[in-house]
């Protein structure tokens, strides 16, 4: 029985340690394996990191043991970009250059181990030199640039954190000798990241609680803001940037109201997309910026405004052709400024955008509204609404002169200026031909209005530039020259426009009824000849048409033959 246990027991022992060999052996070799994982990873990720074309990697170290690896690395500016930088900030400012403008040096302690819950963990520091950071900027208090910890997931995806710090810049000897003396402390709060590899996605999210930026003309204090940033490259291609910022209340205090105001924004929103195409060269850009409670006052000029929002669009079209759209909306805005009427709006629109019309042909189309407009010393308020479009202009001349834009980018020299003017002048040419066509001009029912007195406009048009500028009959009425106008106001409206210019001719020296009186012989003085010539027409409810139509090389003015207007000019 005795002999048997112990049998039993030496073929235990002996079963543990045949088990325990491989379990050994995988438990010191799959670090080893991690390891190399890691650093394959590691490098894929930098090599991701050069293909943004703008920075390049240098001095890469590596050191990979058993449980644990570091890594350190340098990103500088791409070299022909930090030279023209550095070019441009000197012909600026008179200076030269020492060294290069930026490097980051980044630090990693790497772990990796089949204990960790992951492939690795890591944590690390960047510190940053050049003479942005040595002349420009001075880094106070903490010599690291960003610092952060993080781990990599079996999936590869590449999660952590940043850390908070407190940040304090200060310009430094360069901005210093130029009069330009700055201190900037901030509360960074921290952030996150995540990059994967396998999409080519790295999202990260930062926040900063209050800071304040003091200038020699003023303080300017931040109550803090988050920003979240998403970079896209897929196979290795930049597809997209996108930022994102939301950023509370900010003020300034000005120290000398001669150069700065006293200002203060309750909130803002701003969201920014690039796009690029399949080779990654920049193709689309998307732009909005939300703005709350604006408040603004100088010595000379008040300004407020409820909100504010604007939008930007711009898309390239070939090699260097671009189109696009701006976008101004303000809410419940007041302007007072010294020596000059104020005014008041509900609202005001501004809408301009250049769009293509076909492969031969784009277009210009611009929008101008207001509502509840109310100027200084008129006594009812102002809305209108104008929307036009000039089209039919060659897109051929339009890329010529896109190209030559490029073109004098590209040979800029602050040395020698005067090397740019054979590219003004073909500039020049480009822009006379492409004005010299036949140009489309429409205006969408436009109204104005004073109260509850209004005028409408319509207008087509389809003729050569020039035949508009010279007005001349032997041109204008060409057979392919083709307009439609039609005028209509109001009869109150024009007696409200010549009461209130003479009330205020007169500054008050007139009573009600004198002004009313005299604003009616105004009028009929300014209509009746025009009347009587037939260019104007009074209708049954005591409205003012005009209709002007050119077609076929022919002039009708209010249905009747109207070449004889054209003798007047």
């Amino acid at each position: 029985m005795g002999n048997g246990q112990k049998r039993q027991g030496s073929f235990l022992k002996r079963l543990l340690v045949i088990g325990a060999g491989p379990v050994l052996v995988v438990g010191l070799g799959v670090p080893y394996w991690l390891g190399q994982q890691v650093e394959k990873h590691y490098a894929d990720y930098l090599q991701q990191l050069q293909r943004f074309g703008y920075i390049q990697v240098e001095n890469l170290v590596y050191e990979r043991d058993w449980f644990q690896a570091s890594a350190s690395y340098e990103l500088i500016i791409e070299p022909e970009l930090a030279q023209a930088y550095e070019r441009l900030l000197g012909a600026e400012m008179g200076l030269s250059f020492d060294g290069e403008p930026l490097r980051i040096v980044v630090n990693d302690r790497i772990t990796h181990g089949p204990f960790l819950g992951a492939l690795a963990t890591f944590e690390g520091r960047a510190e940053a030199s050049g003479w942005l950071f040595e002349q420009a900027i001075h880094l106070e208090e903490d010599e690291d640039f960003a610092r952060y910890a993080g781990r990599v997931g079996f999936d590869q995806v590449v999660e952590g954190e940043w850390e908070p710090m407190a940040v304090t810049l200060a310009s430094g000897p360069l901005l210093n000798g130029l009069g330009v003396e700055m201190r900037y402390q901030g509360e960074y709060l921290g952030g996150e990241f995540r990059y994967d590899s396998s999409s080519g996605e790295y999202r990260s999210t930062n926040r900063l609680g209050q800071s304040r930026l003091v200038e020699p003309s003023a303080v300017h204090t931040f109550e803090g803001f988050t920003t979240d940033l998403v970079i896209s490259f897929p196979q290795g291609v930049l597809r997209e940037i996108a930022l994102r910022s939301d950023d509370a209340p900010m003020s300034t205090e000005s120290r000398d109201l001669q150069e700065v105001g006293n200002s203060r924004i309750e909130g803002q929103s701003v969201e920014v997309k690039l796009l690029f195409d399949e080779q990654g060269r920049f193709a689309d850009l998307v732009a909005h910026l939300e703005m709350q409670g604006f408040e603004s006052e100088a010595p000379d000029l008040y300004l407020t405004m409820d909100g504010l929002a604007a939008d930007f669009t711009a898309t390239r079209h070939g090699d260097s052709s671009w189109y696009g759209q701006l976008g101004l909306s303000l809410d419940g805005l007041t302007v007072r400024e010294q020596y000059s009427p104020g005014f008041t709006a509900q609202s005001a629109t501004v809408r301009l955008g250049l769009e293509p019309e076909s492969e031969a042909h784009f277009q210009l189309a611009q929008l101008w509204a207001a509502e509840g407009l109310q100027i200084q010393g008129l006594e009812e308020s102002i809305a209108f609404h104008v929307e036009s479009s000039y089209g039919k202009l060659s897109r051929t001349e339009y890329d010529t002169l896109w190209s030559l834009i490029y073109e004098a980018i590209a040979s800029f020299q602050w040395d020698d200026p005067e090397a740019l003017l054979p590219i003004f002048e073909r500039m020049e040419e480009a822009g006379e031909a492409l004005m010299a066509g036949r140009s489309v001009l429409a205006i969408k029912p436009a109204s104005f209005s004073m109260g509850d007195a209004d005028i409408e406009l319509a207008l087509e048009a389809d003729l050569l530039l020039q035949d508009i500028a010279g007005f001349d009959d032997s041109f204008l009425l060409d057979a392919e020259n083709r307009l439609d106008l039609s005028v209509e106001a109001s009869a109150m409206l024009l007696h409200r426009v010549a009461r209130e210019v003479l009330r205020q001719q007169y500054n008050g020296m007139l009573s009600g009824n004198e002004l009313d009186a005299m604003a009616k012989e105004v009028v009929a003085g300014s209509v009746e000849p025009m009347l009587e010539m037939g260019v104007v027409r009074r209708e049954q409810d005591g409205s003012y048409t005009l209709k002007v139509r050119l077609q076929d090389g022919q002039l009708l003015v209010n249905g009747e033959p109207g070449e004889w207007l054209l003798e007047q000019f």
